[in-house]
């Protein structure tokens, strides 16, 4: 994936963290449009698969971001 260089949502700092921001928000939407799918009996098992995997992802890149920004601040992790 590219980053985008020039996209006007992304505020300007560590490149790290914009990153991180843009995949969280992007995984977010991916998981506000797998909720209507887990109504489906031939989908519902594979749905929630999907969602329990892109929480789980979307907690760590959280949990990377907060260490990055110890990291900028000086701290240990």
């Amino acid at each position: 994936m590219a980053f985008p260089n020039d996209d006007p949502t992304l505020q300007h700092g560590d490149r790290t963290i914009q990153l991180i921001d843009l995949l969280v928000a992007r995984l977010e939407e991916c998981l506000g449009e797998v909720l209507p799918l887990q109504t489906e009996d031939l989908l519902k098992d594979y749905a929630r698969s999907a969602h329990n995997n892109m929480a789980s992802a979307i907690e760590q890149l959280r949990m990377a971001r907060a260490k990055r920004e110890r990291e900028l601040m000086g701290g240990s992790s």
